[in-house]
C-alpha cells in the first residue's frame, strides 16, 4: 500500500513547488536526499500505522517536512541531541547540508502530542510550495491542492477507521473538496499554538499497548 502513496508522491512536477521526494537542490541537499526522505517517511508511516486520528496540515514547511520528509517534523527532531520519542528504533538521516532545520510548528505539533501513538500527521499538500526562494513557504493554490487530492485521498484510505481532523482552514478546504467532513483544529503557527494544543488534547487517548 505505501508503495502506491510513494508512486504518487513521486510524480508530481510544478516549477513553482518543490518535490522533496524526488528532487534535490545541489546547493542544500546532499546527493541521496529524496530517497533519505523517502525512507524517513516511510519509517514514520510504518511506526504510526495504527494511528486513531489522522492530523491534516496545510504543506510541507521549508524548515520542517522539505527536509525531513515527515509532516510537521524538522530533522533536529530525527537527528538532534534530543530526537522525538520514536526514532529510537529507526534508521533516520539528515537531508540538508548544514545544521539540522528545526521548524517553529514542528516544535509546537510533537510536544503537544506529548507522546502519542494515536496521531498520524499528513499535509493536504505534501510537497513544498516556495515563493521567490527556496527556502520559503506560501499557502498552496486552489489548483495546486486539486492536483494533491489523489495523494490525499489515498493518504486517508490507509486509515479507514480513523477520524480525521483538518489542522488549519486550507487543509479542512481540501478536506471538503473530497467530501471528508473534517473537525477543524487550529494550525499552530501565527499565534496558533493554545488553540492548537487545546484541539489536539481534547482528543480522546486511544494509545495501545
Amino acid at each position: 500500500m505505501l508503495a502506491q502513496l510513494f508512486d504518487l508522491l513521486f510524480a508530481y512536477q510544478d516549477p513553482g513547488a518543490f518535490n522533496q521526494y524526488r528532487d534535490r537542490d545541489p546547493s542544500l541537499d546532499r546527493p541521496d536526499a529524496p530517497a533519505i526522505r523517502r525512507a524517513n517517511l516511510c519509517h514514520y508511516l510504518e511506526t504510526f500505522a495504527d494511528a486513531a486520528y489522522v492530523l491534516v496540515g496545510e504543506a510541507a514547511g521549508y524548515a520542517g517536512c522539505r527536509f525531513s520528509g515527515i509532516p510537521f517534523t524538522g530533522e533536529a527532531q530525527l537527528v538532534g541531541p534530543e530526537p522525538l520519542w520514536w526514532t529510537a528504533d529507526c534508521d533516520l538521516a539528515q537531508t540538508s547540508l548544514d545544521t539540522p532545520w528545526r521548524e517553529r510548528s514542528a516544535e509546537i505539533v510533537w510536544p503537544t502530542l506529548d507522546e502519542r501513538r494515536d496521531c498520524v500527521l499528513w499535509n493536504a499538500f505534501p510537497w513544498h510550495p516556495f515563493k521567490d526562494r527556496p527556502l520559503s513557504n506560501r499557502r498552496p493554490r486552489t489548483s495546486e491542492l486539486q492536483q494533491a487530492s489523489d495523494a490525499l485521498r489515498f493518504f486517508l484510505s490507509l486509515y479507514p477507521q480513523s477520524k480525521v481532523y483538518a489542522i488549519g482552514r486550507v487543509s479542512q478546504s481540501a478536506l471538503q473538496a473530497l467530501g471528508v467532513k473534517a473537525t477543524y483544529i487550529r494550525h499552530p503557527s501565527h499565534g496558533g499554538k493554545r488553540a492548537f494544543t487545546a484541539g489536539v488534547v481534547a482528543l480522546p487517548r486511544q494509545d495501545f499497548d
